[in-house]
């Protein structure tokens, strides 16, 4: 069995948030499940990407979040 992971860092939400949340949405297809962690005290959050299906829209995806300014990911595959 493989895992994909992508781990999200949200450095600066009032520059990539928004677009952050359009490729969410645009590619919910491949994302199987989704965990926000927020804290007050920290400027943005992180959000870690449980993530499976189409390799293409997988690889689309992972080009879409390359070109989000505000944000830095990891992409982890097991």
């Amino acid at each position: 069995m493989e895992y994909e992971i992508i781990g999200i860092l949200v450095r600066n939400p009032e520059i990539g948030a928004k677009k952050l949340q359009e490729a969410l949405t645009l590619y919910g297809c491949v994302i199987r499940n989704r965990i926000g962690i927020n804290r007050h005290e920290v400027k943005g959050g992180i959000i870690i990407l449980d993530i499976a299906g189409d390799k293409k829209q997988i690889e689309l995806f992972l080009k879409e979040l390359s070109n989000i300014k505000g944000i830095e990911y990891q992409h982890i595959n097991l």
